[in-house]
């Protein structure tokens, strides 16, 4: 079962890093981002422990379930609400980026609405699924994109291209100390583990999470080439010019394959496969959360029909996406990206913390019960 944890915390570490993140990391390339970098692993190993050492003190259960043995009903729907928002946010930005990207590189002929509308109905549509059911589409789904995701690093890394003196140039400025967004969206790469909050419920009551150590450590050599080989192949001040970093970076890769030419093709191919992924296992996490706060839910993370309330969840989800977007505009949606990463880091740093606690919490009254 440490393979859906494995699943979990991947998907969120590949997803982001081929997205936003790395172009507001090297707009600090100058400053602090190469620190944060640095510290990123620490910070994402000591809550990575926090978190699953947590969750290995309530078998079975979820974040709602947790919460409810400390809390009133009124809190943890509060909880539950405030959570299930900021993370359909962040599908939001994933799925509407990718939209925005097929438009640019790929067939910028195309309607951006039409194709974030179709989109956003397959995603929604997947997330009624059951815990079970997502757990084995994520399974599929990143088992398939994970060769072609080490492809498309191999050759962007052997590019012609790559120029390590620029490399080294940006390594140098690791002496500047860290913003708080350079931190944020570093830090962001190592958060996958907070999706078992909604996947703790499936594990086996006996489960132990292993390795943990070695996550952090694969991320942070993901979080080093997603960060460098874009600025070797641009260079220190090119770089700085695109938004969709690594759509640019695959552009900039040849292949001899007879027709697939474009390293741009088939990176496109594995980004909308991690993209419908990564934003229908959010908006799973959404639809369960929100279901907490209605009376009589039932946690039955293997149901054989979703209900009526989940696809009622669904359909407001894509309408509060789809007229987001076309309300606002690209500009907007950047310096909007910005702050939610930033709100981020504290929101989770205060989430883990708070979890942390209510597990010691029940450990201290077992001893008691023990002691009596």
């Amino acid at each position: 079962m440490n393979r859906y944890f494995f699943y979990n915390y991947f998907i969120v570490c590949f997803t982001n890093m081929m997205l936003l993140i790395p172009y507001f990391l090297t707009s600090e390339r100058y400053g602090g981002a190469v620190m944060s970098i640095a510290l990123s692993p620490i910070f994402g190993y000591i809550f990575l422990y926090m978190f699953t050492s947590s969750l290995s003190k309530f078998p079975g259960k979820g974040l709602p379930e947790i919460f409810s043995l400390f809390y009133p009903k009124w809190i943890v729907s509060m909880v539950m609400v405030y959570k299930a928002v900021l993370i359909g946010i962040a599908g939001a930005l994933v799925i509407s980026t990718y939209a925005v990207i097929i438009t640019s590189f790929l067939n910028p002929n195309a309607n951006q609405y039409m194709m974030l509308m179709l989109l956003l109905l397959i995603c929604a549509y997947a997330a009624t699924r059951s815990t079970v059911s997502i757990a084995f589409i994520l399974e599929i789904s990143l088992l398939l994109s994970l060769p072609v995701i080490a492809f498309v690093m191999y050759k962007t890394i052997k590019n012609p291209l790559m120029n390590w003196d620029a490399v080294h140039v940006i390594a140098n400025h690791i002496n500047h100390m860290p913003t708080l967004l350079s931190f944020a969206c570093a830090s962001f790469v190592f958060t996958g583990y907070l999706n078992m909050g909604l996947f703790n419920r499936i594990l086996p009551p006996n489960f132990k999470f292993k390795y943990i150590w070695l996550y952090p450590i694969i991320a942070f050599i993901v979080l080093i080439i997603t960060f460098f080989v874009p600025i070797g192949i641009h260079g220190t001040e090119t770089v700085a010019q695109y938004i969709f970093l690594w759509s640019a970076t695959a552009d900039s890769t040849r292949m001899m394959y007879g027709f697939i030419e474009r390293m741009l093709f088939v990176f496109l191919i594995v980004l909308i496969n991690l993209s419908l992924t990564f934003t229908m296992v959010g908006w799973h996490m959404v639809i369960e959360y929100i279901r907490t706060i209605f009376p009589k839910n039932v946690v039955n993370p293997d149901e054989k029909r979703p209900p009526l309330r989940s696809y009622i969840i669904a359909g407001c989800i894509i309408m509060i996406t789809f007229v987001t977007m076309l309300t606002v505009t690209d500009d907007v949606m950047l310096k909007f990206s910005a702050y939610f990463l930033i709100f981020r880091l504290f929101s989770e740093t205060i989430t883990t913390t708070w979890i942390f606690i209510l597990s010691r919490k029940k450990v201290r009254k077992y001893e008691k019960k023990a002691t009596s």
